[in-house]
This record gives C-alpha cells, sequence and structure tokens, in this order.
C-alpha cells in the first residue's frame, strides 16, 4: 500500500524532534498547537504506528520516528532541490545559489563575493546557511545546500572539493591585554597563555577543533568560554576577555590598525584552507558552477585538481541567459 506522507507532516515531525514539544513546533511552523498534533497523528496513521511519545512536558521521537525523521529531512531537501532546479531551467538567468558557508566565510568573505556575483547576475536569487562545519555537511548530505564552504572536510564517500583558498589561523589578543599578560612579548610561554581564558567556538565548529589540538599539543587546560558566533568572539578579544584562535582573514583591519595582535605560539600561525566542497557523483548546478568560476576567474579562489572539475575552462566573469 502506497502511503501518502505529505511536506507538511514531514516538516512537522521535523520541527518536533527539533524543538522537542508540541509548542515548540508550532511556534516554529507558524501554526496552533492543535494542528501540529493533528498533522502528527495523521502521520502516525499513515506509517501505520507510533512516531512520538511523551516525555516529562515535552515529547520524544520513537525509534521509528527516528528513523522517518532521517529520511524526511533529505526527502524535503530533495523536493526543495528539485523545485529549484527545474526553475533555474527555465530562467538561466535567475539561478538560485543554495550556499552553506562557516561563521567566517559566511561574515566576511561572502559578503564581497556576493556583492560582485550579484552585479554580474543581479536576477540570482542567495540561499544562505551560516553554521558550524558538522551542521553545513549535514545539510549537504540532506540537498539543503548545494556547495559549502568551510575548513577541510574528513574523508567521506558523499563529498569532493572543487576548489580551495588559503588562509591563516593565529592565536589572537588585545594589544594592550597583550603586553599587560605576557610583558610585552608577542611570543609568550605555554604557561603564561594557559593562565588566561581561551575563548572556542561551539561544539562542531572546525575552529573549535583546532584550537582543541593546540591546547593539547601545549598541554594546558586554560579556562574557556565558548561563544557562538565568529563576530561575537572577535569582539570579546577585542574587549580584552581572553585570546582566541582566528582566521587572520576576519580580522585583518584590526590587527593593520594595532588593535589586536598575532601571537607566535607553535605551531601557529598555520595556513589552512576555506575548501568549497559538493556532493560527489553529481553534475553541478549550472548557477553553483557559474558562481565557482566566477570566483576562480576573479583570483578569490584555486581549482583542485585542475579547473575542468567543473565542465568548463575558466576564463573571466560573464553573464548568464
Amino acid at each position: 500500500m502506497m502511503m501518502l506522507m505529505t511536506n507538511t507532516q514531514l516538516k512537522t515531525l521535523l520541527a518536533v524532534a527539533d524543538t522537542g514539544s508540541v509548542v515548540g513546533a508550532s511556534r516554529r511552523l507558524f501554526v496552533s498547537s492543535a494542528a501540529v498534533s493533528s498533522t502528527l497523528a495523521a502521520l502516525s496513521r499513515e506509517v501505520g504506528t507510533e512516531l512520538t511519545v511523551r516525555v516529562g512536558r515535552g515529547l520524544a521521537l520513537t525509534p521509528a520516528g527516528t528513523v522517518l525523521a532521517g529520511y524526511a529531512s533529505t526527502l524535503l531537501g530533495a523536493m526543495e532541490e528539485a523545485l529549484v532546479r527545474s526553475r533555474e531551467a527555465s530562467q538561466p538567468d535567475a539561478p538560485t545559489l543554495r550556499i552553506g558557508a562557516v561563521a567566517t566565510v559566511g561574515e566576511e568573505l561572502l559578503p564581497r563575493w556576493l556583492q560582485g556575483y550579484l552585479e554580474l547576475v543581479p536576477h540570482a536569487t542567495i540561499n544562505l546557511e551560516v553554521a558550524n562545519k558538522t551542521t553545513l555537511f549535514e545539510l549537504l548530505g540532506d540537498h539543503r545546500v548545494d556547495l559549502v564552504i568551510s575548513g577541510r572536510p574528513t574523508q567521506s564517500e558523499f563529498v569532493r572539493v572543487i576548489a580551495t583558498r588559503g588562509h591563516e589561523l593565529a592565536l589572537i589578543a588585545n594589544e594592550r591585554r597583550a603586553t599587560e599578560w605576557f610583558d610585552g612579548s608577542l611570543s609568550p610561554t605555554s604557561q603564561q597563555i594557559g593562565e588566561h581564558t581561551w575563548l572556542v567556538r561551539e561544539p562542531g565548529s572546525g575552529t573549535r577543533a583546532s584550537a582543541e589540538e593546540l591546547l593539547g599539543e601545549l598541554a594546558i587546560s586554560p579556562p574557556t568560554l565558548s561563544v557562538g558566533s565568529n563576530l561575537a568572539m572577535k569582539r570579546l578579544v577585542e574587549l580584552g576577555l581572553g585570546v582566541a584562535i582566528i582566521s587572520t582573514e576576519s580580522v585583518a583591519k584590526e590587527l593593520a590598525d594595532g588593535e589586536l595582535v598575532s601571537l607566535t605560539v607553535e605551531p601557529l600561525p598555520q595556513r589552512r584552507s576555506w575548501c568549497l566542497v559538493v556532493r560527489t557523483g553529481e553534475v553541478l548546478a549550472e548557477g553553483i558552477k557559474h558562481f565557482v568560476n566566477y570566483l576562480g576567474s576573479m583570483g578569490e579562489v584555486e581549482f583542485t585538481p585542475e579547473p575542468h572539475v567543473l565542465g568548463e575552462k575558466v576564463e573571466g566573469p560573464r553573464r548568464l541567459g
């Protein structure tokens, strides 16, 4: 017997899974609590088993609900992708770019990149998700975004790196505080930096992983403060509330002005790469191909292993349509 699950039912299940309650789901979906409960009941009848169970004052997914939620995210992403690509085929001069980026790229690089691209393709639609690396690859796997820009991915069969942009990670501090804390030296000892607060990103962030890796190498356990935004972390460093591993690209002006300083603590500063990542085994959407080739033609990224992975020679900016 064929099941007839609707988009609304699947979105409702995911909202309950994310918020843990009918009330939370209703607020996210802008519908009444009664509508959420009714939709869940209808979906459970369609599947033939209970999908949620009450836990205290909230709801949790049953094993069956957990399985269905995993499929739901992928199904909704694939349907959204199909709709976007169909429209794109009929309007080649108005592509939709579904891009996911880590905070540093989303807050510092992409605004400039997109400004230039939209001058070339003014009718393009940009759907941008800014999140940590772990979340972004989940979105890519679920077909919710078509391009992720992040730190280098762990080995995976479903993604491939098509281009990179080099940048530098450094341990950054407020200039005045650094002078006080480290007696004027920009090459403090591990003991010295271990006495001060480290500002780190949330779990799942590539920058946090780099910070934890360095702390392990230095064998120190300083007090830490978890920060959920790259801009917030930069601001806290500017206020002298701690040190942080940050891409120098995001603090270039502050370093040049002398407000912030880069501390020399081996192995930092360290060269890293932002990676432009897509799903493997798929033909790139024309809009994404055009955008990445635009970045290459402007010297913003380098292709890997070579430009032909994008199916065309990179000659310079061109208009779509």
